[in-house]
């Protein structure tokens, strides 16, 4: 009987540690801290991107921690208070608040709203456009961006705030994942 009551604490012991470990980036960085603001996607209003506030804490502090958890398939460099962790389903932008520079504002978008909202500038320096390319599923989304939105694109929580409204034209990337098949396939 006490071997039955061991199995069944170490069983339910490593069910709690998977189940842990297996929440996304955004439910732990809503557990680890505060939400300071939501920016809602120009295109579709369930695309967004969350604001989190690492309050008294470094960029570095903050993914540090961030890392320890959730390893990014691609990590920028912290350059000009500013670093990018790309996820399987999330872009993590860490900055400088610019209202208190003791904090490190976190924003976590969706892929769907990094691809239909972000300027391309943002990325620059930071992530290569071949990467972007892939993780939205749109070949050059460098120059239809640009090309569509221009300067109204958004250009992350310091530069545009909850006050987002995005460009006119609205986003031709919808659909256009790597998901699915072409003219011709599947019949």
């Amino acid at each position: 009987m006490r071997r039955k009551v061991i199995g069944i604490s170490i069983a339910a012991t490593f069910l709690l540690l998977v189940a842990c470990g297996s929440a996304s980036v955004l439910d732990w960085i809503a557990e680890h801290y505060p939400l300071e603001d939501v920016v809602e996607s120009s295109t579709d209003p369930d695309d967004v991107a969350r604001i989190y506030v690492g309050e008294q804490q470094t960029i570095s502090e903050v993914s540090s921690q961030i890392q320890k958890d959730h390893q990014p398939e691609e990590s920028s460099e912290i350059k000009e208070d500013k670093q990018i962790l790309v996820y399987d389903d999330y872009f993590v932008t860490l900055t400088q608040d610019e209202d208190d520079p003791d904090n490190t504002l976190i924003e976590v978008a969706s892929n769907e709203f990094a691809r239909d909202n972000y300027r391309p500038g943002f990325f620059n320096g930071f992530i290569a456009y071949y990467i972007l390319d892939r993780t939205f599923g749109v070949n050059d989304w460098r120059y239809k961006q640009d090309q569509r939105c221009g300067t109204k694109c958004y250009g992350g929580y310091n530069h545009s705030g909850g006050n987002y409204k995005g460009p006119a034209v609205p986003s031709s990337f919808r659909g256009s994942g790597n998901r699915g098949g072409g003219p011709g396939t599947g019949k």
